[in-house]
C-alpha cells in the first residue's frame, strides 16, 4: 500500500470517525494517477482518446476510414494518429501513460489480440496486438467492443450495481456481452456472446458472415439500410414521419430485440441487461414495449426477473469501454482497493 501511495496510484482522503482506537485512514485510487489511450474501432470511424482511472475523457479524437482498405493500413492510421496525440500530451501526462486499449466489434483471440473474423470490416486473422505493438511502445489489449462497453459500464455507469449482467449492442452489427459474479464469461474460444449470428429463419437475408437469417439481419443498422434503399437517418426521419415502411420495419426490429431479450434471460438469467449501440442512440424508441414484450415471451416464473437498463455513458461508452479492457486488467490485483 505504501508503494502505491509513492507511485500516486492511491491517495489519502481522510480517515474514519470514532474515539477508540486508531482511526483508519481511508484511501481511494487516484484518478489522474494513470491514464490509458483507449481505441474504438466501428464501421467507417476510428475514436481515440485518453482517458483517466476514474472513466474521464481528456483528449479526444477521430478519424474515418474506408472499409475496403487493408486491415494493416487502418492499423498504420491509429498508431499514427496515437503518436500525434502523444505529442500533443503534457509530459506528466504522457509519463503517466499505462497501456492501450482496443474495442472493435467480431471475433477476438485472447491474449493474442488476433482477430478471427469481423464481418463488417472483412477482416480475418488479423494480428492486431502485434502490429501496434511493433509500431508503439506500449502494451496493447485487445477485445470485443461489447464486452468493453459492458466493463465501462459496470466500472462507471448504469450497471455498477450488477453482478449478473448482460449487454446487447446494436449497431451495424448485433453482439452480447455477459457478466456472471462479477465476471465476464468469454466461452471457450473468447467468443461468447456473437448472438447476432444466431439463425433464427435459415431461408431469410442473406447476413455478411456468409450465412442465411441470422438475428443482425432483422435488426442492425446495415441490414436495415440494405432493406430499405435508405441512409439510417433516413428511416428513423420516417419513422418520426409514422410512414408506414419505416414502422414495419423498427416494429419488426423491435419484436426480435425482444426476443433476443426474452432468450438472454432463459440462457444467463441476468439481473439485468444493458440494451446500447449505436441504433439505441439514434433511435431510443426502439426500446419502447421491448420489456414488456420480452415478459410475454419468457417462461413463466422468470416473468420480471430482470430489468433493462440504458447507458449513462452514451456515445462515450465504446471509447470508454476501450480503455476499461486495460482497466480491468489493472484492478485485477487491487480489487480490494475499489
Amino acid at each position: 500500500m505504501n508503494e502505491l501511495i509513492a507511485d500516486e496510484l492511491v491517495i489519502e482522503v481522510g480517515q474514519t470517525k470514532g474515539t477508540v482506537g486508531r482511526r483508519a485512514t481511508l484511501l481511494e485510487i487516484n484518478p489522474e494517477g494513470l491514464y490509458i489511450i483507449g481505441v474504438e474501432i466501428q464501421l467507417n470511424t476510428i475514436r481515440m482518446a485518453v482517458v483517466s482511472l476514474d472513466g474521464d475523457i481528456i483528449h479526444d479524437t477521430s478519424c474515418r476510414f474506408d472499409v475496403k482498405e487493408a486491415a494493416e493500413a487502418v492499423l498504420d492510421t491509429i498508431s499514427f494518429h496515437i503518436t500525434e496525440i502523444l505529442q500533443q500530451l503534457e509530459q506528466a501526462v504522457r509519463d503517466k501513460i499505462l497501456a492501450i486499449g482496443i474495442s472493435l466489434p467480431g471475433l477476438v483471440t485472447l491474449p493474442e489480440g488476433k482477430t478471427l473474423m469481423v464481418p463488417q470490416f472483412h477482416w480475418k486473422d488479423v494480428e492486431i496486438k502485434a502490429h501496434l505493438e511493433a509500431q508503439l511502445d506500449y502494451i496493447v489489449y485487445v477485445d470485443n467492443d461489447v464486452r468493453a462497453v459492458l466493463l465501462a459500464e459496470n466500472l462507471f455507469g448504469s450497471m455498477s450495481a450488477y453482478k449478473n449482467a448482460v449487454c446487447i449492442y446494436i449497431g451495424s452489427g448485433i453482439g452480447g456481452a455477459v457478466m456472471i459474479e462479477g465476471k465476464m464469461i468469454r466461452g471457450h474460444m473468447n467468443t461468447l456472446g456473437e448472438i447476432g449470428h444466431m439463425t433464427l429463419d435459415p431461408d431469410g437475408t442473406l447476413c455478411e458472415c456468409g450465412r442465411f437469417g441470422c438475428l443482425q439481419t432483422f435488426i442492425c443498422s446495415t441490414e436495415l439500410v440494405k432493406q430499405a434503399q435508405q441512409p439510417i437517418e433516413e428511416i428513423y426521419a420516417a419513422y418520426y414521419r409514422q410512414e408506414d415502411w419505416s414502422l414495419k420495419l423498427i416494429n419488426r426490429a423491435r419484436n426480435y430485440l425482444s426476443l433476443a431479450v426474452s432468450n438472454t434471460v432463459l440462457m444467463y438469467n441476468p439481473e439485468a441487461i444493458l440494451i446500447t449501440g449505436p441504433m439505441v442512440q439514434g433511435l431510443p424508441e426502439i426500446l419502447d414495449g421491448v420489456d414488456e414484450q420480452a415478459n410475454d415471451y419468457v417462461l413463466g416464473p422468470l416473468r420480471d426477473s430482470f430489468v433493462l437498463k440504458k447507458s449513462v455513458l452514451g456515445r462515450d461508452s465504446g471509447v470508454i469501454g476501450a480503455s476499461a479492457l486495460v482497466l480491468h486488467e489493472f484492478l485485477k490485483t487491487t480489487d480490494d482497493l475499489i
